[in-house]
């Protein structure tokens, strides 16, 4: 008998079972401890060996600085200058610069004056012209006021005239009126001559003198017709000397005006051109003397170093001497600084070739071991999405189990008591079976072998396909048999608390009647809850032995059965073994991670929610219509007693551009979900590595400090370019989709309805084909028509994997070697979950301060999501 069968014979709580689990877990903890200390062993080599370069290499640096020294010992540096042997010299000089700016500047106060007093006459002749031209201005302004004065009373006699005339007109029109009353035959007189209006205008007086003679009103015949028309044309002749006058003086006052407007222009010119000259004049003055003074400056320098160069040119030579053989002293130790540099040179370039040379090995070595690390990175991709979609299963068996167990609840509630109809009990049954069957393929048959286990006879089918499918389903209807006599039993349990609760209710109300209290809120306790939170936890329990198969699950529930004091016993004989002593930094090291690994949790939470909602409307679609000869046709053709409230999808909602586009979005947030864990992934084994590196060396707390500062650093870094914010705005572009996909969807059903009487359905079929080849997405792109195949399966469905793909093939590629470089630092690699069912946008049991408002968001997600899938049955 092997090992394993022995093991699996003896039960948990026998002597040599908790000898060698005792023995394994000190085996474990001697070969962690082991571990360190190879690793700590390994540094302290590594640091021995890099101190014995640094000492070779401070040995010949003492080597070249002792002969350095030697030689400036013997070549000592220059004496520095004492400050009396400049004095002199730099005071004499200092003295005959005095002089000449003395001599300079009186030369410049003599023609400083002569220059004041030709700008005071200048300016005295200026003041004169000014006073001259000021009485010119005040001559001109007088002769202009009377002008102005004069054209006033003009327009002023001018306006009286027009008033005369106006009588005038008034009193002939009167005087015309009045004549041709008393005769109506009378011919107006005619037009004097020219000679007697030129008589008229030369002695013509002013209309308002008394002299005027006024003809009249009534008069005889013969003369009073006479001296009216002489009247008349008298006046007409006035009128037009008058106008005549006028428009002469008007004219005469208009050139007079054009002649001052243009002297006034011309006196503006000459000001303005002199004001210019003036402001030349000025530059040139300012320009002259700036010259004048750059010339004796230069004139007096020369002098001045004329005068040095004669007086000290003994000294001169003297400092030349000196200063030879100072540079001399200079350069014998500038040769032996040179030397030393030099040998540091050689030894410098003797350690980068060196280098140059580890580089290139380990080039050589990285590029044998890239083949190997990229087929693993692919290999771990492959890996963590093969995890995200068995928990996906598993997950997705799970909502089934809970909504056909609500819907037993609510049945045998509503039941209260009664016998269930054979075919709402075998309707059921039959929706437990397709609850915990994964493949579709399998439903039909797993149900005829329950109703078979039930006494039920069905029709049997093909001998092939029985026999195909005997062994797969053996194990699922054993199961499902087992799930429902649980699920009785907890429906019993559950119907007991009930009763008891009302009974208890009622107890209580009739005690507060007595006691004259009113009850409160006592419409919650006839209310059937459903724990979300302890089903889930029983399912975790169960789902890992699922995939184990049928005697697993037996072996468990076995195990399971016996008391916890029979498992607690091993513990107890164990002998605790010395465990190594954390370091003090390590705390302060998974405070600095912890807000970089919470970062993941609403990312695991948002791709998991994107993936439901992606599931929900895909399910919402309308699935093709099953051939005849398909093994769910006889069970589609059972009669339900229950009523389908689900409402009818149209028919646009099948459309094979749709189905692509939401194939490509669930591949976008697989890969996304990927990217997720493998981030996770990688911070827990950069973690661990930054953990083990605490603990190599002697240094203390100065390389505790350089390790907390590489971290730190490494983590700045990971926040602005690291995989977040890129998965951020993926997540956010994949909810962006999936909303115009949503409102696509709801405005094409309101258009179908209200167009349903009026198209045909090829009409529909191409309008459903430019309406979702006219959809632009931000993380997919619209295929077309040609490339595509017909299908509604799921996405989890082989012929899903067959159709061309929207996205990139080599969009994994490129993140083969993505976490290389941060999982270099050696760590145990750990498991992305602890089962298939645990789901991964949970939060992991290392978040600091999470554990319980995580346990808590857990439920209430499960709940909204359990609310939202039957909202969307009902829709």
């Amino acid at each position: 008998m092997s090992t394993s069968n022995i093991a699996s014979a003896l039960p948990t709580s026998h002597p040599l079972i908790t000898e060698l689990t005792s023995l394994r877990q000190q085996l474990l903890q001697y070969q962690k401890a082991a571990h360190q200390s190879n690793i700590q062993l390994q540094g302290s080599r590594l640091e021995l060996s890099l101190v014995k370069e640094e000492n070779a290499v401070l040995r010949d640096q003492g080597d070249s600085l002792r002969k350095e020294l030697e030689i400036l010992r013997k070549n000592p540096a220059p004496p520095p200058i004492p400050p009396t042997s400049t004095a002199l010299s730099e005071l004499s000089l200092a003295h005959r610069r005095l002089s000449a700016k003395l001599d300079l500047t009186e030369s410049q106060l003599a023609s400083a004056q002569l220059e004041l007093a030709a700008v005071k006459q200048e300016a005295q002749r200026l003041s004169k012209e000014r006073d001259g031209q000021r009485a010119t201005i005040n001559e001109l302004r007088r002769v202009e006021e009377d002008r102005e004065e004069e054209i006033e009373w003009e327009k002023g006699e001018r306006r009286r005239v027009e008033e005369q005339k106006k009588l005038v007109d008034l009193a002939l029109q009167e005087y015309e009126a009045l004549v041709h009353s008393i005769d109506p035959s009378v011919v107006p007189p005619a037009i004097p001559s020219k000679s007697s209006m030129t008589d008229i205008l030369q002695s013509t007086p002013e209309l308002g003198s008394p002299s005027l003679p006024t003809p009249p009103l009534v008069s005889p015949s013969g003369t009073s017709i006479h001296t009216a028309s002489e009247s008349i044309s008298n006046l007409l002749v006035g009128q037009r000397g008058v106008h005549r006058l006028f428009t002469d003086f008007t004219s005469t006052l208009a050139d007079k005006e054009r002649k001052l407007h243009a002297l006034q222009s011309r006196i503006d010119e000459l000001e303005y051109s002199l004001s210019t000259v003036e402001d030349q004049l000025a530059a040139e003055t300012a320009l002259r003397v700036s010259a004048q003074d750059e010339r004796d400056r230069a004139l007096r320098d020369d002098a001045s170093a004329a005068k040095v160069v004669e007086r000290y040119m003994t000294f001169t030579q003297k400092t030349h001497a000196t200063v030879h053989m100072h540079l001399d002293n200079l350069r014998a130790r500038s040769a032996a600084t040179h030397a030393t540099l030099r040998n540091e040179v050689l030894a410098l370039r003797g350690q980068l070739r060196g280098e140059t040379e580890r580089a290139t090995r380990l080039r050589e070595a990285m590029d044998e071991m890239s083949e190997t690390l990229a087929r693993e990175a692919v290999g771990r991709r492959r890996e963590v999405a093969m995890r995200l979609k068995m928990m996906s299963l598993e997950e997705k068996k799970e909502r089934k189990v809970e909504t056909w167990l609500d819907k037993v609840r609510r049945a045998r509630a509503g039941a209260e008591g009664a016998v269930l109809e054979p075919d709402a009990l075998e309707v059921l049954l039959d929706e437990g079976v397709e609850a915990v069957t994964t493949e579709d393929k399998v439903v039909g048959n797993d149900k005829s072998r329950s109703w078979n286990l039930l006494g039920k006879k069905k029709k049997v089918q093909e001998a092939s396909v029985a026999a195909q499918n005997e062994q797969s389903s053996v194990a699922r209807v054993l199961l499902a048999e087992d799930l429902v006599n649980t699920l009785v039993q907890d429906l019993q349990i559950e119907t007991e608390r009930r009763i008891e609760l009302e009974r208890q209710r009622v107890d209580w109300l009739a005690k507060e009647a007595v006691e004259g209290v009113e009850p409160e809120a006592d419409g919650e306790a006839h209310m059937m809850v459903f724990d979300m939170g302890e089903h889930d936890e029983e399912e975790e329990d169960v789902n890992p032995d699922k995939v184990n198969g049928g005697d697993d699950v037996v072996q468990e529930q076995s195990a399971n059965d016996e008391p916890p004091t029979q498992e607690a016993e091993p513990q107890v004989q164990t002998t605790p073994s010395p465990e190594p002593q954390e370091h003090p930094l390590v705390g302060q090291l998974r405070d600095l991670f912890a807000p970089l690994q919470e970062k993941s949790v609403p990312l695991q939470k948002a791709l998991h929610d994107l993936s439901l909602s992606l599931a929900s409307l895909r399910s919402s679609l309308p699935v093709p219509v099953e051939a005849p000869d398909s093994p769910n046709a006889s069970s589609s053709n059972r009669r339900k007693p229950f009523m389908n409230i689900s409402l009818k999808s149209p028919e646009a909602n099948s459309d094979p551009i749709l189905l692509s586009l939401l194939d490509a979005i669930h591949e976008v947030i697989e890969d996304a979900r990927v990217d997720v864990e493998i981030a996770v992934a990688d911070e827990e084994r950069v973690f661990r590595g930054f953990e083990a590196l605490l603990g190599v060396g002697s240094s203390g707390a100065v390389q505790g400090k350089q390790v907390v500062q590489d971290a730190r650093e490494y983590l700045e870094d990971r926040t602005e370019h690291g995989p977040y914010p890129k998965l951020e705005s993926k997540v956010a572009d994949v909810e962006r989709d999936l909303a115009i996909i949503k409102r696509t969807l709801h405005e094409t059903t309101e258009g179908m309805e209200m167009d349903k009487d009026k198209e045909s359905g090829n009409d529909r079929t191409n309008k459903r084909g430019s309406i979702w080849t006219s959809v632009k997405l931000s993380t997919v792109s619209t295929p077309t028509t040609r490339s595509l195949v017909n299908s509604s399966s799921p996405p989890e469905s082989p012929v899903s994997e067959n159709r061309r793909r929207t996205t990139s093939l080599f969009a994994g590629v490129g993140s083969a070697g993505r976490t290389f470089s941060a999982s270099v630092i050696g760590a145990p690699r750990r498991a992305v979950t602890g089962g298939f069912t645990g789901g991964l946008y949970r939060g992991r049991k290392a978040s600091v301060g999470v554990g319980k408002k995580k346990e808590g968001d857990k439920k209430s997600d499960e709940v909204r999501l359990v609310n939202d899938q039957l909202e969307d049955d009902v829709e």
